[in-house]
């Protein structure tokens, strides 16, 4: 199902000297005879008729931001220092040569600048994972996740899986919705029906994934009811949000999530907000 694509470290350039901030924490919840709630953390619920990986990534609070760019600020002063020292080095090697003729001159080091400085966006450090591991519970016809983050509002990246350095699947990259996890609560984001297959549109370099025109989360249906682990805790629907387009930080094909009635719909390659008309 899943093919590797590219190496994260491609796009995660190196840290300053501290360690990167913790933005999200989480964790699958396991398969345990008790499920304990959290009234701290918030859960994220999924079911899906076959094993699914799902990326999620939290959109980022004022104090998010602001920790942030401190941490970029600080690697920023950390890359100068190494170009400055590496300039020193590439002057000094170039006045040797003048006066050596045949001595060979090592590459001019690129300066940084706030332009092209490299840095690991916000979005991936605070992503989460969900699945196709690690369920609540399975049987013949459903798997059950139940994921727990912190509270906050994430985006739905793409249906992929990130493991040993590597990610492989589709990002809706095209087109997504977000919602909020509030704490001490699980939101349900529905039931993910296996994916009708349709042919790939030949000649177009973006390689897209497409999904077919049925909703990515449909609401759970009369038989599907809740693990009894969880019946008791406050489970709310969760109320998605269009985001539109995503950068595809992974390199990985690009697709979008299909229409989803009451919340939006495409014209063209422009998301129509209909929670606002705009």
């Amino acid at each position: 199902m899943l093919a590797a694509i590219a190496a994260v470290s491609t796009v995660t350039p190196a840290f300053a000297k501290e360690k990167p901030p913790v933005f999200v924490v989480t964790a699958p919840v396991k398969d345990k005879p008790v499920v304990t709630i959290d009234p701290a953390k918030a859960y994220i619920l999924l079911r899906s008729d076959n094993p699914v990986p799902l990326y999620l990534m939290k959109v980022p609070t004022a104090e998010d931001q602001a920790l942030y760019d401190k941490t970029r600020a600080a690697a920023f002063v950390e890359a100068r220092q190494k170009y400055e020292k590496k300039q020193a080095s590439y002057l000094k090697a170039k006045a040797e040569a003048v006066k050596t003729p045949g001595l060979s001159v090592p590459e001019e080091p690129v300066e940084p600048t706030d332009a092209n400085f490299e840095f690991v966006p916000f979005e991936m450090l605070a992503s989460v994972g969900i699945g196709p591991t690690n369920r609540l519970s399975k049987s013949k016809d459903v798997s059950t996740y139940l994921q727990e983050v912190t509270p906050g509002t994430y985006r739905v990246y793409g249906q992929m899986l990130v493991m040993n350095g590597t990610a492989g699947g589709s990002c809706f990259c095209m087109g997504s919705v977000k919602f909020d996890a509030p704490a001490g609560k699980i939101v349900d984001l529905g039931v993910i029906d296996k994916a009708d297959k349709v042919e790939k549109v030949s000649g177009d370099s973006s390689q897209p994934v497409l999904i077919g025109e049925k909703p990515l989360f449909r609401s759970a249906g009369p038989g599907e009811t809740l693990d009894p682990r969880i019946i008791n805790q406050t489970v709310v629907a969760a109320k998605f949000m269009p985001v539109g387009k995503l950068p595809n930080y992974f390199g990985l094909t690009i697709t979008r999530i299909p229409e989803m009635s009451g919340v939006f719909r495409y014209d063209r390659d422009r998301m129509i907000d209909l929670t606002t008309g705009s």
